[in-house]
């Protein structure tokens, strides 16, 4: 896994992780005071020591990561793996676990028709987000589903398959939750428990991809 370190005039980094079927190029309207870490290519797994290396190779001692969807579980895998390198953990639209069920029907229909199987899954996950949807499908649609290919999809499943997220190793961290309050990916009743002391911070009237409006950069920006 390569990355793309964008500099944006500020002092402090944030490792930006999309979610699965998604590229970073869905963080492209964010405007928040740091410089921007992307993965260069879909993720679909723990990329814990790429991603600890490059910074190693940047001279960047400290980072925050914000990880949204499956990018939540990649970024607690890096809290876990590397908490000394954490500011702060931001985890957007994080599912506790994902019914098998689930999983094996996704993964049915990507065998039928990959690209389908795409539209259908991103028409969810914007539901409630009319505008936003109209924007993504404008500029960004085709362009994921060209560099997400079945493997890789069918890896990322396999990763969620497997997955139960904890949000207590988070313990003693500065974290965040962020949620969107129409989301059908993640109901609101899926979302792990928070730490003590650490609340659910719900945008109203968004679906699965909250971090796209407004509301949520006032939030994030509130200390």
């Amino acid at each position: 896994m390569e990355f793309e370190l964008i500099r944006r005039g500020h002092e402090r980094s944030l490792v930006l992780i999309p979610g699965w079927g998604f590229c970073s190029d869905i963080f492209s309207s964010l405007n928040l005071s740091y410089n921007y870490i992307l993965p260069k290519r879909p993720v679909y797994r723990d990329i814990s020591m790429e991603l600890h290396n490059f910074l190693l190779s940047k001279n960047i001692a400290k980072v925050s990561i914000l990880g949204w969807s499956l990018g939540a579980c990649v970024a607690l895998d890096f809290q876990i793996g590397y908490p000394d390198m954490i500011e702060a953990v931001y985890v957007i639209s994080l599912r506790r676990a994902f019914d098998h069920e689930e999983i094996l029907s996704q993964l049915k229909a990507l065998e039928v028709d990959r690209v389908v199987a795409l539209k259908q899954f991103y028409r969810r996950c914007f539901l409630g987000q009319r505008a936003d949807y109209q924007w993504f499908s404008s500029y960004f649609e085709e362009s994921s589903i060209r560099q997400w290919d079945i493997p890789e999809l069918r890896k990322g499943l396999m990763y969620l398959k497997e997955k139960a997220a904890d949000l207590s190793e988070c313990a003693g961290t500065q974290l965040r939750i962020f949620h969107g309050e129409k989301d059908v990916i993640v109901p609101l009743d899926q979302v792990p428990g928070p730490p003590p002391g650490v609340a659910i911070d719900i945008i109203p009237d968004k679906g699965h991809v909250p971090f796209l409006s407004s509301e949520f950069e006032r939030r994030f920006c509130v200390s």
